[in-house]
């Protein structure tokens, strides 16, 4: 297995992860259970890992690809935009895992988790879910022409 291929098996996990976490947060908020959002504050760490394997090996995709024949299909073009927003993916989901962190340490430390922690951990959970659903849209892209963007003129 090479690096693009490892980087196909994994890239749709930080969407996926990110997306789990944070309905598992607002979900939990909503019915008052305490575990459904620890549940979602452990996924977010998840993705955060997920994030930086993705990135990882999409470096590593990105130089074969560099380096190969062209590939049917295939937009080189794309790859750089996609590569910044992976950036985007990595710092956002790390600081939201951060801040969930700390809110389970704060939980175990004083008994209860603080319901602003949780409520924070949820926004930033929605914002790393719109950067890593514009970082698969243009990863997409690169291979899907059903979703590059249309072009009329």
């Amino acid at each position: 297995m090479n690096a693009m291929h490892l980087h196909l098996a994994i890239n749709h996990s930080p969407l996926y992860a990110t997306m789990f976490a944070f309905f598992f947060v607002v979900i939990g908020m909503i019915i008052r259970n305490r575990t459904i959002v620890t549940a979602g504050l452990v996924i977010a760490v998840i993705s955060a890992l997920c994030g930086i394997a993705a990135d990882m090996t999409g470096d590593q995709a990105a130089d074969a690809i560099d380096k190969a024949p062209p590939i049917a299909g295939v937009d080189k073009t794309m790859i750089k935009e996609h590569d910044e927003a992976a950036t985007w993916v990595v710092v956002s989901t790390c600081v939201t895992a951060g801040l969930a962190i700390i809110t389970l340490i704060a939980g175990k430390r004083r008994g209860q988790r603080p319901r602003w922690m949780e409520v924070v951990v949820a926004v930033l959970l929605f914002w790393s879910l719109t950067v890593v659903a514009r970082t698969a849209l243009l990863g997409g892209r690169i291979h899907h022409p059903e979703v590059r963007a249309v072009v009329r003129g």
